[in-house]
């Protein structure tokens, strides 16, 4: 296993506490997984305490032996319940009056009543914005884990040709590509920030499948193959003339980045080939305009136009009431962080921003035309950390 540098780790929470502190914010309590991670480099069923004027507590229910031997940057703190929190935070000197920060984004309902119960004349204030904000600007150290993420996920594209037969299924296609990435060391979960949006490794589609919109905010679906997980692939087979596309995350070390490529048996109809030209074009205007002090949403509304030019508004990232409302989103620990390639996305881009570009074109009776790939914003443009050849590999069997 690899440790996160404990100066990353450190780096971090100081940045958190002067937030904490221009915020007028007496004491946060992080419990969320990727949060927690991020913040102390070690996951635990328990909960870090930060005030600007204290060194952190991480407060830990289990496991506790693990968690000892680990030794963790911040000291610890063991409990059995959650009643015993406000003892051990006031024994260890953190401030016991004024609000409690708390990542209210994702904090269940039952949960946020316990802990005002025993805070019973300390409000709760949200610090999901203040975590996410800073979350979206990654260090060194995280892009030279995302580098490795996106290194092995072009590996694996490299035997995706090979797979592809006619009657081979979406399925045997996914399952073939998941054992590849997890020998190239992906750590299997991808998380994902949003409640009750649930992920794989992503989805592999094709034909008529790639338009099937899912549950997920997502602009693909697919079928998947049961009622209880109705997404990604599913058991139809691969046909000539049909698009296929591979749309994978992968992962290490915790952090995350996503890669859409198409292919194709012997052909594909001249209508599909029109909407890739315009994904392509997609991609030139977007590496122009992707630079530190734009806005998301001003790029957002030009690529819209330019698709709509081009006469496929009516097909881009989704139809009708099924349309997405992004073209990209943040990635790192979880799938969906911040920056929002969106109409209303509030903050500019900014250097070291990561973010999964994914413009795609949805043709009824074909299937889904597009790619995605993660970049990292620089000053001199986009750097693209996922580098598999965007073309549309036509093979012939």
């Amino acid at each position: 296993m690899e440790p996160t540098p404990v100066a990353e780790i450190t780096v971090r929470v100081a940045a958190f506490k002067e937030e904490l502190a221009r915020n007028d914010l007496p004491l946060a309590l992080i419990r969320q997984t990727a949060d927690l991670y991020y913040y102390t480099g070690a996951l635990a069923d328990g909960w870090l305490a930060v005030s600007h004027s204290m060194t952190p507590l991480l407060l830990v229910r289990r496991p506790q032996s693990r968690l000892l031997e680990a030794a963790p940057p911040w000291p610890l703190a063991f409990y059995q319940d959650l009643k015993e929190i406000p003892e051990l935070l006031a024994a260890a000197g953190f401030p016991a009056q004024g609000p409690v920060g708390l990542e209210l984004d994702v904090m269940p309902a039952g949960f946020l009543q316990r802990l005002q119960k025993i805070f019973p004349h300390r409000p709760a204030q949200d610090i999901s914005p203040l975590i996410r904000k800073q979350r979206m600007l990654k260090s060194a150290y995280e892009i030279g884990q995302m580098r490795r993420a996106a290194r092995i996920l072009d590996q694996a594209l490299e035997d995706a040709p090979a797979l592809l037969k006619p009657g081979v299924t979406e399925m045997e296609v996914a399952a073939a590509l998941e054992y590849r990435l997890r020998l190239l060391g992906h750590q299997g979960l991808v998380r994902i920030r949003t409640w009750n949006l649930e992920l794989f490794f992503g989805h592999i589609l094709s034909g008529v499948s790639g338009v099937e919109a899912a549950y997920t905010d997502t602009p693909s679906g697919g079928p998947g193959f049961t009622p209880a997980f109705p997404q990604g692939a599913g058991s139809k087979k691969l046909a000539a003339g049909e698009p296929i596309s591979i749309d994978l995350f992968s992962c290490v070390n915790g952090y995350v980045v996503d890669q859409t490529r198409m292919y194709a048996l012997e052909s594909l109809p001249e209508r599909a080939w029109e909407a890739f030209r315009v994904i392509e074009d997609l991609y030139r205007l977007f590496a122009d305009l992707a630079r530190p002090g734009a806005l998301a949403g001003d790029i957002y509304r030009r690529l819209w136009q330019e698709v709509n030019d081009k006469g496929f508004g009516e097909y881009f990232m989704g139809r009708g009431p099924d349309r997405v409302t992004f073209l990209g989103h943040g990635v790192g620990l979880e799938a969906d962080e911040f920056p929002l390639l969106t109409a209303r996305f509030p903050y500019p881009l900014q250097a070291d921003m990561v973010l999964a570009f994914e413009p795609k074109i949805f043709l009824p009776g074909i299937g889904m035309i597009g790619l995605e790939d993660t970049g990292r914003i620089t000053p001199e443009g986009v750097e693209w950390l996922t580098v598999t050849p965007r073309e549309v590999v036509v093979l012939k069997r």
